[in-house]
C-alpha cells in the first residue's frame, strides 16, 4: 500500500505517520497518472473490459476526493 491509501485526507488518522514531504510526492506522482480521457489507470488486471471500465470510475473518483482533500484540485 502507498501513503495515501492509507490517508486519503489530511483528517485520515494515518496521515500522521507520512511527513509532508512524503505526502506531497505521492500526490504529485498521482495527479501525473492522469490519463487523457481524464481517468486514472489501474494497478491491476482485470478479466474483461467491462470490470476494467467500471473499475477505472471507481479508481478516478477515488483519486479526485484524494486530490481535493489536498488541495490539489
Amino acid at each position: 500500500h502507498m501513503p495515501l491509501e492509507w490517508a486519503p485526507t489530511p483528517q485520515s488518522p494515518c496521515r500522521k505517520l507520512f511527513s509532508d514531504k512524503v505526502i506531497a510526492q505521492h500526490l504529485a506522482a498521482l495527479a501525473a497518472k492522469q490519463q487523457t480521457d481524464g481517468g486514472w489507470p489501474l494497478s491491476w488486471e482485470t478479466l474483461s473490459e467491462g470490470v476494467t471500465v467500471e473499475w477505472r470510475g471507481i479508481r478516478t473518483l477515488e483519486t479526485l476526493r484524494t486530490l481535493k482533500a489536498y488541495g490539489m484540485i
